[in-house]
């Protein structure tokens, strides 16, 4: 087993992370630890040192996560290698755990699991993540395949053989380097999901990654607060290279990318991109009212009846309120549904 932890300027939290691994209930004669640094400027490294001969520690110039992934998937000789952020930690069990599924599905490529997140300002772990997870071949299943939601670099342990068909990792993806991985593995071999949480996600000021956990409550994106605004300008840009590099992954590997379903799973990029760009650029009603035509269109798979009649009411509002208004939409429909509620109870 190849654990693998990349970080960059993380040296207050790497030693939780380190910790976390150690603790593991697992034979350290069966577990190298290789810490890769992808150029850090604080004291990561003399936080690293103190482990000594436990940790394989390799300093890089920065270059960004894929590069980072790259560097040390090249170095790792362990048959399933697993992945943590410097900025995270795991639960006790984990790669025992991990091995055992590795153990018990011998065609597996991919072992992935539920988490936690914690807010660095609190001493608590928040509730699971909420994100879904499937197991199987996808790319023999299309509502299996559009309904696969991609987990945290923390969550993820690839068998090597496999990982080895999947690089490289395009280098433009400088966050989010993780997400090609778990992306493109699905075509190659079936994948594990378990839904016990066994990694701590950490949010914090300095994720280089935008998403609703680290976003500041009450923010006004448009002019707002700058750190949010940048996180979500590497979102857009990392996003559209995740889908670009996925694309050209697929096309390498003789795969038709003009397949209804994989046109469906290359949009999913397309449309999470473009509604980044929305919310630090608000598009006009028409182009707005397009973007939302295309959930239903390309998802429609993975919606009920319902979902869909309500995506579509949506988006022909839309065209009324515009995007900047676009939240009144339920709030009007809420308030439709308390005066109906109101109004049958009289009765």
């Amino acid at each position: 087993m190849t654990v693998l932890v990349d970080t960059y300027n993380y040296g207050h939290f790497i030693e939780e992370a380190i910790d976390s691994v150690l603790a593991q209930d697992f034979p350290p004669e069966q577990m190298e630890i290789l810490v890769v640094d992808d150029g850090s400027a604080d004291d990561t490294a003399d936080r690293v040192r103190k482990y000594g001969d436990r940790i394989q520690y390799f300093y890089k110039p920065n270059g960004g996560q894929a590069s980072g992934l790259n560097f040390g998937i090249a170095r790792a000789r362990g048959e399933i290698v697993a992945f943590l952020d410097g900025d995270d930690y795991w639960s006790l069990g984990k790669l025992q755990r991990v091995a055992a599924e590795f153990e018990r599905h011998s065609e597996a490529g991919m072992v992935y699991h539920n988490f936690f997140y914690k807010r660095d300002i609190s001493p608590d772990q928040l509730p699971q993540s909420g994100l879904a997870g499937v197991s199987g071949f996808l790319r023999d299943n299309r509502k299996s395949l559009l309904g696969y939601d991609l987990h945290p670099t923390a969550t993820l342990a690839f068998r090597r053989s496999v990982l080895q068909r999947l690089l490289p990792i395009p280098e433009s993806l400088v966050v989010q380097a993780d997400a090609h991985l778990s992306a493109c593995v699905v075509f190659v071999a079936p994948i594990v999901y378990s839904d016990q949480p066994l990694t701590v996600y950490r949010v914090h000021p300095g994720n280089l990654w935008n998403w609703a956990g680290n976003t500041p409550p009450c923010g006004n994106v448009f002019e707002g607060d700058a750190a949010d605004r940048a996180r979500l300008q590497r979102r857009v840009l990392a996003t559209r290279a995740i889908g670009v590099g996925v694309r050209q992954w697929l096309e390498k590997n003789g795969f038709d990318v003009n397949r209804p379903e994989l046109r469906a799973y290359l949009a999913q990029w397309t449309i999470s991109s473009r509604a980044g760009e929305f919310a630090l650029s608000p598009p006009g009603r028409f182009r707005f009212f397009r973007h939302l035509l295309d959930q239903p269109r390309y998802f429609g798979t993975r919606m009920s009846w319902r979902h869909r009649v309500v995506h579509y009411a949506n988006a022909f509002g839309s065209l009324f309120v515009g995007y900047r208004n676009f939240h009144r939409l339920d709030e009007w429909r809420l308030a439709v549904k308390r005066s109906l509620r109101s109004s049958l109870g009289r009765f």
